[in-house]
């Protein structure tokens, strides 16, 4: 992951600087500062350097987008949120903007901000993970009949069965589809209403399409 924000960040920057026309050496050294400091790693000075090339370059607000991601990739998450804010004042269709206001809440441990951002991000991206944290989000809020319908949602969406994601049981990650995942999620609802034989219906359904799916057998276990 951190590999690949970082390859994506370099890309960003070296494509605007494609894209832009030289403003004297100052400007010329100050990219090429941040192209060596994203190489190295060192986030700090690529985020001031993206800085000093927007004093000298004002109107080149498309900078924010890099600066922005430095400061996820830094953990930085409020930053990330301050200059994602600028950015999308300026352009409000600046879907990886969204994204990272979306990622950011929800490393801050904003659950309702998280929500929000993701409810607003899946309509411009149509993106089924950004679909499935809508609907973990409203799990663990307990808006359920909310979360049962984004689960249905989910269950009709054309990415589906090629889909998967990683899920903790016991302290280990297991990657498993997210369609097994889904009817898991919707077997725990269904147990929290105490509706235990739908419960166990969909936990069945879980193992049916992934077998060794750790999470649902603990669950059918537990019931």
């Amino acid at each position: 992951m951190k590999n690949t924000l970082y390859l994506f960040i370099l890309f960003l920057g070296v494509a605007m600087m494609s894209c832009e026309q030289g403003n004297g050496n100052e400007l010329s050294q100050k990219k090429d500062t941040y192209k060596q400091a994203l190489r190295n790693g060192d986030y700090s000075v690529a985020a001031q350097a993206v800085y000093d090339i927007m004093a000298i370059q004002p109107k080149s607000t498309h900078w924010r987008d890099s600066l922005a991601l430095i400061y996820v990739q830094q953990k930085a998450f409020r930053q990330a949120i301050k200059v994602s804010e600028q950015q999308l004042a300026d352009n409000p269709s600046d879907t990886l903007m969204v994204k990272v206001q979306a990622l950011s809440y929800k490393a801050l441990n904003e659950p309702k901000k998280a929500l929000e951002t993701y409810e607003r991000l899946y309509p411009l991206t149509q993106d089924i993970y950004h679909l499935y944290e809508v609907a973990s989000l409203q799990y663990n809020m307990t808006r359920l009949k909310e979360c049962l319908q984004t689960a249905d949602m989910l269950l009709k969406h054309p990415d589906l069965k090629k889909a998967k994601i990683s899920l903790a049981f016991n302290r280990q990650n297991q990657i498993v589809p997210l369609e097994a995942a889904i009817f898991n999620l919707k077997g725990v609802i269904a147990k929290d209403m105490d509706k235990e034989k739908e419960a166990g219906d969909l936990f069945k359904k879980a193992l049916a399409i992934h077998p060794e799916f750790e999470l649902a057998k603990g669950n059918m276990e537990a019931m």
